[in-house]
């Protein structure tokens, strides 16, 4: 095995002290500990990142991360848990692996602050909205269910505004449909244009109608 963290997942490299390890993973003393019980949790099939691992070996480092918070926990009565995991160029091993640690207050161990500020803190609602469309757009069943989210959250007026949006879209899809049945379908503009007049956010009809956001702006112009 040419991965070191293969060697060390599968017990082929000397000296490990091995805590626990199952079908899936292996979780040994970091040779390097920040503090007492420092542990890394790797698996025994080479992954370099997170999302690359199959569901069942990340819900076992999930699990074994569980225990082991508890363990130390249990053995150290340590001020906290520290769990984390660096990936892509900063995972210095090429091979994923957890650290599980004891913190104590004092013990020098910093979050660190960014070199480079970039102003994140100020788009906190864009990048939410960013990553929940992203999400739904690659986990098509979660739609309904942030649909279902965004319309319990909402206080009686936006609720029905959300009602009539939604009826306003189910109408031009109905319409769409029988007349494409007939033959005689209208055209993406025709649409825009009579969603416009009920009030549809341009991005809704530019999703709806496949125009861009600018041409339904020159509709109306």
């Amino acid at each position: 095995m040419d991965c070191l963290g293969c060697r060390i997942a599968n017990g082929v490299e000397p000296g490990l002290n091995i805590v626990y390890e199952n079908e899936y993973i292996t979780c040994v003393l970091d040779i390097y500990p920040f503090n007492e019980g420092h542990t890394l949790i790797l698996p025994k099939k080479h992954y370099w990142d997170v999302d690359e691992m199959d569901a069942k070996t990340a819900h076992t480092v999930m699990e074994a991360s569980q225990k082991l918070a508890a363990l130390l926990k249990y053995l150290y009565q340590p001020d906290g848990i520290r769990i984390i995991a660096d990936g892509g160029k900063f995972n210095d091993l090429t091979h994923y692996h957890m650290h599980v640690l004891p913190r104590y207050e004092g013990d020098g161990l910093l979050w660190g602050e960014p070199l480079r500020p970039d102003g994140a803190g100020e788009r906190l609602g864009e990048t939410r909205r960013r990553m929940v469309e992203a999400l739904v757009e690659r986990e098509p069943m979660l739609k309904k269910a942030m649909d279902t989210l965004e319309f319990l959250s909402q206080d009686a007026a936006a609720r029905m505004a959300y009602d009539a949006r939604m009826k306003a879209l189910s109408d031009e899809h109905s319409r769409i449909e029988s007349a494409e049945e007939k033959g005689r379908a209208e055209s993406s503009r025709e649409i825009a244009i009579r969603l416009l007049d009920r009030g549809i956010d341009l991005q809704t009809i530019s999703e709806a109608t496949g125009l861009s956001v600018e041409d339904i702006k020159g509709l109306r112009q």
